[in-house]
């Protein structure tokens, strides 16, 4: 497919679309432009987690103490690492006494086992318990494949999972779960501290790689727009 003639410093060009070509700089620029997006967003949710943690900080001497029991269903909240070490914060439904709802509580840092099929079996205290709790802002991931909480041989918890959806963990469990997401400052069961990054950092980062992506994006279609610029003697050579 050729275009109309033009001019430049007194030579005459047209384009001629190769259509293999076409396809492969155009899927590259439309990937480059989604990968871009997809950065920005991540960058709007550090920002989102920064304000939360500001919340948090502020209102943490308000952490609350409760007694009850933990419910025998938990869940490990995937890709989580500590000291560069890949792994799991293991989740939790606690009921504190005289309360209908459960709370959903992150009981910290597990490490995962070498194989990825393997899944932790974390034990949870049994009997009631008196927990301090503090209020975490709860980050939706992006989640590129569905989420199809396996969990354990022969088990039917803990399952792993890579968002928290509170109405789907009421489903799975049949319990009434209040809309929050707790952390386990002191009390048994608890494991390593949840790593907070700073979404100061994080953010800039994400822009950061949103503008790479983008100017590789540009880059392509520029790349593909000259690839396809004939002069008029290449024209009458062929």
């Amino acid at each position: 497919m050729k275009n109309k003639y033009f001019s430049l410093y007194g030579r005459r060009y047209y384009l001629k679309w190769e259509w293999l070509q076409s396809i492969l700089f155009i899927s590259i620029f439309l990937s480059c432009c989604a990968l871009s997006l997809w950065q920005l967003q991540r960058a709007e949710a550090s920002q989102q987690q920064e304000t939360s943690q500001q919340q948090a900080a502020s209102n943490k001497k308000h952490n609350i103490e409760l007694t009850g029991y933990w419910a025998g269903e938990n869940f490990l909240l995937d890709n989580r690492t500590y000291k560069g070490k890949v792994g799991y914060y293991h989740l939790a439904l606690f009921k504190p006494t005289g309360n209908i709802d459960f709370l959903v509580v992150n009981l910290g840092w597990l490490p995962a086992p070498i194989l990825r099929s393997d899944i932790p079996s974390p034990q949870l205290p049994s009997g009631e318990q008196t927990i301090t709790l503090a209020n975490l802002p709860i980050i939706k991931p992006v989640v590129w494949s569905s989420d199809h909480w396996p969990s354990p041989n022969n088990q039917a918890w803990p399952k792993r999972i890579q968002s928290i959806d509170i109405e789907r963990f009421e489903l799975a469990t049949q319990h009434s779960i209040e809309t929050g997401y707790w952390q386990l400052i002191s009390g048994k069961g608890k494991l390593i501290d949840i790593f907070q990054a700073s979404p100061y950092l994080n953010k800039h980062k994400h822009l950061g790689y949103a503008m790479q992506w983008l100017l590789i994006a540009i880059a392509a279609l520029m790349v593909g727009v000259f690839s396809s610029v004939r002069s008029e003697d290449h024209y009458e050579k062929t």
